[in-house]
């Protein structure tokens, strides 16, 4: 593997504080102190009201203000790819740091002022930011990173995801009570300063110099210093003489993807030259990548993980907030895996093994818990095996491998758009959920177990391997799937 430079250690390092890092924090932010949290809001509404809410007036509040974080994910998700062409890559980051402080530092002071809504704005806030950052992040990578590394640096996003959920799960044990869990949104702010830090020592996206500024010599150099090589290097040559020919290489295939938008890719009645039903079978196995992963129930068990184990697998709420805390330690080096061996063992593998340990795991959830108390123990394992495999495996896989399927001509706003799709798909199972599984229980676990035996069987069959490979590669292995007599590769 090629040892990485300083730049895109750097790069990398302040990506995943900025997006993975976040994105785990406020993923879980909300799961310890639940209990606390949900009394909160129901004593502001009393106070004002003078009225209790139910408990499914409750739960449906509970839910939205759990997919507040999705909602807004969605809207970053579909403005970053007109931020980072105004803005460049960098200042795209900076700005969505200066995002998160405003929303942590709102969710903090909801306790103080007796409002509960500012926990709904500052969540808000706080998830635009990561939203427009997990275009961003997953673009400026797959631009900046040699081949050889690139599944390793998008899978640190997965790996400071892990990291961001255990501080938080950590900081939940003496934060969980009536009047600390204030303080669990406040860590954010100091590494929003150190991030900004970050991206001043590098230099921009060298796609976007010259996309903004036209000015190839400074985007030889941005991608030298990326490289860890001079600007004259035979590998910087080859790649912006292979930038002339991305989005297939092909005049005609130009004029496609110019005269009609971006959205001709997601059109499944649209393009029927063979090119473009080739790049348009690409981006539909990068969409659904993503929706299988969302449909592992993976995140969504994860975000309630106290609630599963406390209301389902009905260990006690210590016990659940310190299974949540194990898990979330086991997460770290499980999502190591990936960053080791992603670019060795290939995406396919870990992606295969992922979603069949994932149905192995729901089944035995559903029957641990549907047999009583005395399987609480093979429920807890069932739940940490369905959280740590997709850690190790679809759940870092999925972060880069769309983008690894279009050519970069189309990559900022396709990403975007496939981003956007992933997280419309998380609102609607994030906010059914909770009301369901405290409806019907453990059979609430269906709505995962169904849809992942049919995405293994798509995701086994379909999936091309982009390890160590260009896209026009990928591309050409598609093709020839499809029984198609195009050729992307020159």
């Amino acid at each position: 593997m090629q040892r990485p430079s300083f730049a895109i250690c750097i790069l990398s390092l302040a990506l995943c504080v900025t997006g993975g890092f976040q994105q785990g924090y406020i993923a879980s932010v909300l799961n310890p102190p639940y209990v606390y949290i949900e009394a909160f809001i129901n004593e502001t509404v009393t106070e004002r009201f003078g009225v209790v809410m139910s408990d499914d007036v409750m739960s449906t509040v509970w839910s939205f203000l759990n997919v507040m974080f999705p909602v807004a994910s969605i809207v970053g998700q579909f403005v970053a790819a007109w931020m980072c062409k105004r803005f460049g890559r960098r200042g795209t980051a900076i700005i969505t740091c200066l995002l998160y402080l405003p929303g942590t530092i709102m969710s903090s002071l909801a306790y103080p002022a007796r409002s509960f809504e500012m926990i709904f704005i500052g969540r808000f806030l706080w998830s635009l930011g990561n939203g427009i950052n997990a275009v961003n992040a997953t673009v400026w990578i797959v631009e900046c990173a040699p081949i050889s590394i690139r599944g390793a640096m998008g899978a640190m996003q997965e790996f400071s995801m892990a990291i961001g959920s255990l501080v938080c799960q950590s900081l939940g044990v003496p934060f969980s009570n009536e009047t600390m869990w204030p303080w669990i949104f406040a860590p954010n702010a100091p590494l929003c300063l150190l991030s900004i830090g970050l991206f001043m020592m590098i230099p921009d996206s060298p796609v976007s110099i010259l996309e903004r500024e036209g000015d190839v010599e400074k985007a030889r150099a941005a991608l030298a210093k990326y490289y860890g090589v001079s600007p004259d290097a035979p590998e910087i040559d080859k790649e912006f003489e292979v930038e002339k020919k991305k989005g297939g290489g092909e005049e005609g295939e130009k004029q496609s993807e110019e005269k009609p938008g971006i959205l001709w890719i997601f059109n499944p009645f649209g393009r029927k030259e063979d090119k473009m039903r080739v790049i348009q079978q690409a981006a539909w196995l990068g969409v659904m990548v993503k929706i299988a992963y969302v449909f592992t129930g993976a995140r969504a068990l994860r975000a309630y993980s106290t609630f599963v184990l406390f209301e389902l697998s009905h260990f006690t709420l210590e016990g659940a907030n310190f299974g949540s805390w194990i898990i979330s330690i086991l997460r770290i080096p499980f999502t190591l895996i990936p960053v080791i061996f992603v670019d060795r063992l290939g995406r396919r593998l870990l992606m295969n093994w992922s979603m069949i340990i994932t149905v192995a795991s729901l089944v035995l959830m559903m029957v641990s818990i549907l047999v009583g108390d005395a399987m609480q123990i093979p429920s807890a394992i069932g739940f940490a095996a369905l959280l740590l495999i997709n850690a190790a495996g679809l759940g870092s896989v999925s972060r880069f491998y769309a983008a690894e399927l279009v050519p970069r001509s189309l990559l900022l706003n396709a990403v975007s758009i496939l981003a956007g799709i992933e997280a419309f798909t998380k609102i609607v199972v994030e906010f059914a959920f909770f009301p369901v599984a405290n409806v019907i229980g453990v059979w609430s676990f269906l709505m995962f177990l169904i849809p992942s035996l049919i995405f293994l069987v798509v995701i086994w069959i379909m999936c091309p391997e982009t390890s160590n490979r260009t896209v026009h590669q990928v591309l050409d292995d598609i093709a020839l799937r499809k029984n198609l007599k195009v050729k992307f590769t020159q």
